[in-house]
């Protein structure tokens, strides 16, 4: 009899290795390629999860997946959920802990609110007019320590990890901390000391956002609008009158210039009534410190630099933007 027992032995052991193998790859390996969501709705139950699971190739086994989650005798929780090649017991962890998918959203220097809203509704983060509808919320700017009518300029650029579901006016308290977070404390005294309020200070930076186009410039178109400013000449800022338009493209008629509308500084002196854009924070300094300069035009090279040529005369200004335009007609002639 002991004959016969021994390859039963070998044969049991054989199956109890290969399924414990299997058990492995089952658990263990990673499933899947490329990242794979799943939304788990609020009351889905664990059987349920486990075949939204298996359906979308996140695991392979739905049994074995409700096995160990009932093992654990913790809940799966709702939310939506992002796997790209995850073992098991990864994915159990992950959805037991909450650890939901967090959208990476890019607010770069100079975006308006209408043009954060494509960003956001891309990933059916808001409903755009909801969205809206919160950064014109007043409450809600007052409860994060900021006096302004709107969210406009407030939407402090970054990157935002966002979960699905967060809501609207989250999303805008969120970008609204990370302005009064990052924004340095002495800067509106700093304004104060060149007769800019918060506010003013916000809407100024957003002009300077909107037209330096190199980094070392800021102060000195800062310095520009200030010196304007101080003369009660109208600022004559482009990107004024496209905000003014709702328009993102730099070009503008003698039509557009005319246009009615308290952002057109071409018509009205002053700061417009608000900011224009979201300013980083290199411009919010600039605007706060302008350069020591007596400049009162700016043209651009029209060269490939992006740079500016800065005049303190009508005469010597005229006189820039003739050798600008020449630059261009040049530079379409060779096809540049």
């Amino acid at each position: 009899m002991t004959g016969f027992r021994r390859p039963f032995r070998t044969a049991a052991i054989v199956v109890a290795v290969a399924v414990l193998a299997v058990l492995a790859w089952i658990t263990v390996a990673p499933a899947g390629g490329k990242l794979k969501m799943i939304d788990i709705p609020p009351g889905a139950s664990v059987h349920e999860t486990a075949i939204m699971l298996r359906n979308a190739g996140i695991v392979r086994s739905a049994l074995v997946f409700e096995a160990l989650a009932r093992l654990t005798r913790r809940p799966l929780l709702a939310g939506e959920y992002g796997f790209a090649r995850a073992p098991m017991f990864w994915v159990l962890r992950t959805i037991q802990g909450g650890r939901v998918y967090l959208h990476r959203i890019l607010v770069a220097e100079g975006l308006s609110v209408e043009q954060v809203v494509p960003l956001l509704a891309a990933k059916h983060l808001v409903l755009p007019a909801r969205f809206r509808r919160a950064c014109s919320n007043r409450e809600l700017l007052a409860s994060a320590g900021i006096d302004a009518p709107r969210a406009e300029g407030y939407l402090f650029p970054d990157t935002y990890l966002i979960p699905r579901g967060m809501g609207e006016e989250k999303i805008v308290a969120l970008m609204l901390r990370r302005f009064v977070d990052r924004v340095p404390k002495d800067l509106n005294t700093r304004a104060a000391k060149h007769g800019l309020s918060p506010r003013a200070l916000v809407a100024l930076a957003s002009i300077v956002e909107k037209e330096a186009r190199v980094p070392d410039e800021r102060p000195l178109i800062s310095a520009v609008f200030h010196n304007r400013l101080k003369r009660g000449m109208p600022l004559q800022a482009d990107p004024t009158v496209l905000y003014a338009l709702s328009r993102w493209d730099s070009r503008l008629s003698h039509a557009d210039l005319k246009v009615d509308s308290p952002y057109n500084t071409y018509r009205y002196k002053g700061l417009p009534p608000g900011p224009i854009c979201s300013p980083g924070l290199a411009s919010l300094k600039a605007a706060a410190d302008p350069a020591d300069a007596p400049w009162l035009y700016f043209v651009t090279r029209k060269d490939g630099t992006f740079r500016h040529n800065f005049s303190r005369t009508l005469g010597a200004h005229e006189k820039a933007e003739r050798i600008s335009r020449d630059r261009r007609r040049e530079l379409l002639k060779d096809g540049k």
